[in-house]
């Protein structure tokens, strides 16, 4: 009788301490009022602001729409339950918040927008996009199992994407990437995350500008593509790009893959390993892999190609153009000068040649000298382990002393293997 008696009073008081929401909302949305229900589309208007403190939770009812035109401040809340949240030439600053469920995602358009320590997860279609957007940034924080792209953006060059984890995205089209980026050069996309996308995992297209990103220090490992450019010179540098194929499917596969003319982009400093193919090149694209014939320094290869194989076929670089290559200076692992010309498809095979002479002179530290003191010894394990746990992603030559297994992959099974070797 008593617990029948509670629970009605709790049932009670659940109900009269709901908030509906609609129409134009502002001031301060306190956790006292939990749960925030929209029963129509609510927004906050131009010249108004609202605050939502920590742990409020926003119910938007399937099918509403939460628009900001003014300045939002949000920490620590959560929306959820479909509809979507949209920027509508208003400033966003986001703080730890959650978005789960939702069905159109979030969706900047102008204005503003700055997200830290975020979580969107299982939107129906994009989890995120800016579009014509100033001064805007998502930072530490994880988009997971989107239905379309994890992250889009376009035409919107002043935008950030650091130290964020994009997993699972891409669910119902492998064409669209976990994070695309479309005519427009954002200004970072860095220290990222990208993993086990069921699309590409970056996507670079030039349809209407130039979109000439810099994409530095990412890790991109599981995709159905690595990195996809299509007429778009794009720097990439010092990725670590990896084991990015679809079982068995010989169209996906490529580590990093530049179609059309104006693929022109400079590949430098990466560790490109593991993948079907380590660079595919079609339809007139002509990256720059390492030209050392020139003066500049900021082009001269330093890659390190190792095991991109399919079927029993590596193939490092697979030039599919008329036009030659350039791959000068970069690091072919455990091949012997000799080797490196049998997994490269070019003029012999039918595609433009591909100059990869002369090979990098300096040798790397041999592994698993991880802190590369020419000895083998617990240091070594203590740099693995606090690679394992610490906070950040491995550069590409840490990451390749660090693969003690050489199975593209860092983990506990590297340390016993390292211990064991140290032991003997």
């Amino acid at each position: 009788m008593y617990t029948k008696l509670i629970l009605m009073l709790l049932l009670l008081g659940n109900l009269m301490s709901q908030t509906f929401v609609e129409g134009n909302v502002s001031g301060v949305w306190e956790l006292q009022g939990n749960p925030y229900l929209l029963t129509a589309d609510c927004v906050v208007g131009f010249g108004d602001t609202l605050i939502i403190q920590d742990g409020v939770r926003i119910d938007l009812d399937s099918l509403f729409e939460f628009r900001v035109q003014g300045v939002l401040f949000a920490t620590g809340a959560l929306f959820q339950n479909g509809g979507s949240v949209r920027g509508d030439n208003g400033q966003l600053n986001i703080d730890n918040c959650a978005f789960i469920g939702l069905d159109e995602g979030i969706k900047i358009i102008s204005g503003s927008a700055r997200f830290h320590g975020c979580r969107i997860d299982g939107t129906a279609e994009t989890g995120i996009s800016f579009s014509n957007v100033d001064s805007s940034f998502i930072r530490y924080s994880n988009i997971s199992n989107s239905g379309d792209y994890g992250i889009k953006i376009l035409q919107s060059d002043d935008v950030e994407v650091y130290n964020c984890h994009l997993l699972g995205n891409s669910v119902n089209d492998f064409n669209h990437p976990a994070l695309f980026i479309d005519s427009c050069s954002p200004q970072v996309i860095e220290n990222n995350l990208i993993k086990d996308n069921h699309g590409q995992g970056v996507g670079v297209w030039t349809l209407t500008s130039i979109a000439a990103p810099v994409i530095r220090g990412n890790f991109i490992q599981g995709n159905f593509t690595g990195i996809t450019v299509v007429n778009s010179p794009a720097y990439i540098l010092d990725n670590v790009i990896v084991s990015n194929y679809q079982e068995g499917n010989f169209n996906s596969g490529a580590g990093i893959f530049a179609g059309y003319g104006s693929s022109v982009g400079i590949v430098m400093g990466n560790y490109i390993g593991g993948n079907y193919y380590g660079v595919s090149v079609i339809n007139g694209a002509s990256p720059n892999l390492g030209d050392m014939v020139n003066d500049f320094p900021g082009d001269d290869g330093l890659n390190l190609f190792d095991d991109n194989t399919f079927d029993g076929q590596t193939w490092h670089i697979w030039n599919g153009t008329s036009s030659p290559i350039m791959a000068q200076n970069n690091y072919w692992l455990g091949m012997d000068l000799s080797d490196v010309d049998a997994t490269l498809y070019d003029n012999e095979e039918g595609g433009g040649e591909i100059f990869f002479e002369p090979i990098y002179a300096a040798p790397l530290p041999e592994p698993p000298d991880i802190n590369d003191d020419e000895s083998v010894n617990i240091l070594d394990v203590v740099v693995l382990i606090e690679g394992i746990v610490g906070v950040g992603l491995p550069d590409p030559v840490t990451f390749y002393l660090s693969d003690i297994n050489h199975d593209f992959d860092i983990n506990v099974s590297d340390v016993t293997s390292l211990i064991d070797i140290v032991v003997q």
